[in-house]
């Protein structure tokens, strides 16, 4: 009769363990979007040198491991952005390592000139 509750705690973190071990989670938990679209936008009337010393001024004043030159950085001549990465992160629970993910996070904004 006493091994009927640790079987139910054996089927129940098995669950959760291949729940967790399947699912792949799609959130941004850095919140480096917007970041990025804040980087873009202030891009459009800047220089990448000064896109990427925004962003690393950014990472650093939120504590956060990336740098300016972790971001790929484009500019064309219409003074479009785009800025990209690609992060490594992985989902720990109780201390372990249960699985590691690539994450790409990509922001673009053009330059919008108006018209009277």
């Amino acid at each position: 009769m006493q091994m009927k509750p640790y079987f139910m705690y054996a089927v129940i973190i098995l669950l959760l363990w291949s729940g967790v071990c399947a699912a792949r989670p799609y959130w941004d938990k850095y919140w480096l979007k917007q970041e990025m679209e804040s980087a873009a936008v202030y891009g459009t009337k800047a220089s990448v040198a000064a896109i990427a010393e925004y962003l690393d001024d950014k990472m650093k004043e939120q504590g956060r491991g990336f740098i300016g030159d972790d971001f790929a950085i484009e500019k064309d001549a219409r003074n479009a952005v785009k800025i990209s990465i690609t992060y490594a992160d992985e989902i720990r629970l109780f201390g372990h390592s249960l699985k590691k993910l690539r994450f790409t996070l990509r922001a673009y904004a053009s330059d919008v000139k108006a018209r009277f």
